[in-house]
């Protein structure tokens, strides 16, 4: 049942054709056969929800409902996760892998810090809802790309000027890669401030997927014009999460299509790239 990430316009097409019962029926057909599971992430909500329109956003919300979908982790968790493993493999521990595709309700209490529990079991249409009425909500949310276009343009200019130097790099990778560190053990023993000092040396960013693919396309975009506006920061935050650990991504956006190649080369890509055209012709 391979797991098949739609990008937001994807969705909207998707969505829009699914308006047409002949083309319902047969969509239905292949999700409940199984032959597809479908893939989205707190992201859709919160790009559904940056519009002044509450009756598109609301048959958006229900139709993404209606897919069955599984969840992906927000980027953030997943290079939690991805970190936390790479360190317990370096201390040479046993551990579950967690997988990074939940439900709706677990990515939702992992984006507020918390764990699982009934009071995140809301429909994807209360959550559009509730944030279209209460913008500042959404806006919280919507930081992170912010700051990132900030980060972005600076490590531009530091690349032009000749910082980002190979002395500097190793450093930057370690920061990154502190704040993501987990503080115990797979079975809840606290680990050393020396243990963790030692990993953060020796880390290779190469060898953490999310952090791999991150950063192959951070260091491809600090040298290229443009791509600093919210909607590629957003559609960075989509790829760099489900390359990894989907089978495909369906999408037609040119700026996926440009840095595919790019991630492709860390070794980590498991998904296959499919346009609009390719994925809508299935149904």
């Amino acid at each position: 049942m391979p797991l098949v990430y739609l990008d937001q316009n994807t969705l909207i097409e998707l969505g829009v054709r699914a308006r047409r019962a002949e083309f319902r029926e047969k969509l239905d057909s292949v999700i409940g056969s199984g032959r597809i599971t479908a893939v989205v992430s707190s992201w859709h909500l919160i790009e559904t929800a940056n519009t002044a329109n509450l009756a598109n956003a609301v048959e958006l919300a229900e139709f993404i409902d209606s897919l069955r979908p599984v969840w992906l982790l927000e980027r953030r968790n997943i290079q939690k996760l991805d970190v936390q493993e790479d360190f317990w493999r370096f201390l040479k521990l046993e551990f579950p892998p967690r997988p990074r595709v939940a439900t709706r309700s677990a990515v939702i209490a992992a984006l507020n810090g918390e764990a699982d529990a009934p009071k995140f079991d809301i429909s994807s249409r209360a959550f559009v809802e509730q944030w279209i009425k209460h913008p500042e909500q959404l806006a919280v949310l919507k930081e992170p790309y912010a700051k990132n276009a900030i980060a972005l343009t600076a490590m531009r200019e530091a690349t032009k000027a000749g910082k980002i130097t190979q002395e500097v790099r190793p450093r930057t990778d370690e920061e990154f890669v502190r704040g993501l560190l987990t503080a115990v053990t797979p079975t809840g023993v606290a680990v050393g401030p020396d243990t963790a000092r030692n990993y953060i040396e020796k880390v290779n960013l190469a060898g953490i997927p999310s952090l791999a693919i991150e950063t192959a396309i951070a260091d491809h975009e600090w040298t290229e014009v443009g791509g600093a506006d919210r909607n590629t920061l957003i559609d960075k935050f989509h790829l760099i999460s489900a390359l990894p650990y989907v089978d495909e991504i369906v999408s037609g956006d040119k700026f996926f299509h440009k840095v595919f190649p790019v991630a492709q080369k860390t070794g980590h890509v498991k998904a296959r790239l499919v346009g609009n055209a390719e994925f809508l012709g299935r149904f």
